[in-house]
């Protein structure tokens, strides 16, 4: 348990890395390698849909850079609720389902303030699964997260400097 809680911390601060930064590139490739970890925090934690839905938030990041296809944002939803429907025990899981669904939109037509409000949206659904789970990293992680995606939506970019 030690384990997946240190595990949890480091993709904790990876993740709030990402959502830290104004360029959507960065914010997007952040949370690739902070959802790879995440899912071995799950996995360890004994959620094996939360798991799952990581490793799926690792390709839906990656393609998300490349692609802007419904039909790939229609298959990452689909995935996310036939996971849903295979693994969920708990109504805390069906939230992380319905995370996994609007993301899977949001990543793949959205950028800027839109991007981010959609996040936000999506780390109050999170929170819950980790709050039954007891992972203090997640619970951390959502609320903090969730702070700087409102900075970010209430503060302008900074502007580069005209010389």
């Amino acid at each position: 348990m030690v384990v997946a809680q240190i595990i949890g911390f480091i993709a904790m601060a990876m993740g709030w890395w990402a959502n830290s930064q104004h360029c959507d590139k960065r914010l997007v490739q952040g949370n690739t390698i902070a959802a790879a970890l995440t899912a071995v925090h799950f996995g360890l934690m004994g959620s094996p849909l939360a798991m799952s839905n990581q490793l799926v938030n690792v390709a839906r990041f990656s393609l998300c850079q490349r692609y802007r296809h419904a039909s790939i944002a229609l298959l990452f939803a689909a995935l996310a609720v036939i996971q849903g429907l295979l693994l969920a025990n708990h109504w805390s899981e069906w939230m992380v389902v319905t995370a996994a669904v609007v993301s899977s939109f949001l990543l793949f037509f959205t950028h800027g303030f839109r991007l981010r409000l959609g996040l936000l949206l999506c780390a109050g659904l999170n929170i819950t699964l980790s709050i039954h789970l007891l992972s203090w990293s997640g619970i951390i992680y959502q609320l903090v997260s969730g702070g700087m995606l409102i900075r970010s939506l209430v503060t302008p970019p900074p502007q580069p400097a005209i010389p």
